[in-house]
């Protein structure tokens, strides 16, 4: 197996991944619920199992409990624990390729993403792509904890989804000739594409930056750590899709220390698209795998250095629990981040048909 060091981050994927990045970036839903070869994580639940999959372990549901609880610090009512114990599969031709399906209950689901929207998205700390052509308004934002210091509590005054649609926020262009200025629908909406989290990444060069790094958040690093005991999340780099978006075949390969990777989606499904190539043989093996709101995946061994893409978010398949965010109709989650139930009501529906994914890894050893 090659070692994380011998990898070059800007390798071409082989043809074999490229034309089925290709395949099921337009195949439609209707041939793609007929198509055996696409592993759907919710049909391996209903059918405890699948040919291509191994049980490795399965995680209690009173240790996941107490992870949750720490993690939401807020009162459980029963829907909130309304999950059962979690089946850990692994991929048998994918080694190391590990999946949880339906891993993070709803209750968790949605406030894992009030916390990555509403807080992580308006500090400054944390980049986006949008930040490479405009300036984002932070100064907007402007509430503040009495310690000088933003807080949970304030979270709903410091979130973008605090002002309407069609207000005048406006994200000015750094240079005006060649961009437009954004408008906080469109910002929203379309332009915002990804959040880094903790480690910062220099997309041209593929490099972690040397300078001093900011925090990744507490909260959702102990949630990480708590399920995945392994790594210790240090970067993290939060995708945001809508229909028709895609991400590029790649391998994740510039950390300096081979610790699993850990993915988790939130919103519409997604197709998932993951390969090995035999260094022997030239062998290419794949799997596409739809993901739903909840699973998650768990890259390590030889599965660490997998090429992977995105090929196509899945319009209209946002669960009901979250359909309706930023309105929440969750009480554990209104009363936390939304303490006037209509704070958000304008921008009602936002995710019905957005996909998140938080993918978590370890930067050095």
């Amino acid at each position: 197996m090659s070692t994380i060091s011998e990898l070059d981050p800007t390798q071409k994927p082989p043809q074999a991944l490229r034309a089925a990045h290709k395949f099921y970036q337009r195949v439609s839903q209707d041939t793609l619920a007929k198509d055996d070869n696409v592993l759907d994580l919710a049909k391996v639940q209903r059918n405890a199992g699948d040919p291509r999959l191994s049980l490795v372990m399965q995680l209690k549901r009173s240790n996941l409990a107490k992870v949750f609880t720490s993690f939401e610090n807020l009162p459980r009512n029963g829907d909130c624990e309304a999950f059962d114990d979690i089946k850990v599969y692994e991929h048998r031709e994918l080694s190391g390729l590990q999946f949880l399906p339906s891993l993070l209950p709803p209750c968790t689901q949605g406030i894992l993403l009030s916390r990555l929207l509403h807080r992580d998205l308006s500090s400054p700390r944390h980049k986006t792509n949008v930040h490479f052509h405009h300036r984002i308004p932070y100064d907007r934002l402007s509430s503040i904890g009495s310690g000088g210091e933003r807080s949970l509590a304030d979270t709903q005054a410091l979130s973008f989804f605090h002002f309407s649609p069609d207000s005048s926020f406006s994200f000015p262009a750094t240079d005006p000739e060649n961009h437009k200025s954004l408008t906080l629908s469109l910002f929203l909406n379309r332009k915002l594409r990804w959040m880094t989290l903790g480690g910062q990444y220099d997309w041209t060069n593929k490099v972690y930056l040397e300078e001093t790094q900011p925090d990744f958040p507490e909260d959702v690093a102990s949630l990480v750590q708590g399920l995945f005991p392994r790594i210790r999340p240090e970067a993290a780099i939060v995708n945001l899709y809508s229909p028709g978006n895609t991400l590029s075949i790649h391998r994740d390969v510039s950390e300096s220390c081979d610790v699993g990777l850990v993915s988790i989606s939130l919103g519409c499904d997604g197709l998932f698209l993951i390969g090995l190539e035999n260094s022997a043989t030239g062998e290419m093996k794949y799997s596409v795998v739809r993901l739903r709101s909840g699973d998650a995946v768990y890259m390590s061994g030889p599965s660490r250095f997998a090429w992977h893409s995105v090929p196509q978010i899945l319009a209209d398949t946002c669960p009901p629990w979250l359909s309706d965010w930023p309105a929440s109709s969750s009480p554990q989650e209104q009363n936390h981040f939304s303490p006037k139930s209509d704070q958000y009501e304008a921008w009602r529906g936002w995710m019905a048909n957005k996909r998140i994914n938080v993918n978590v890894r370890q930067m050095s050893d």
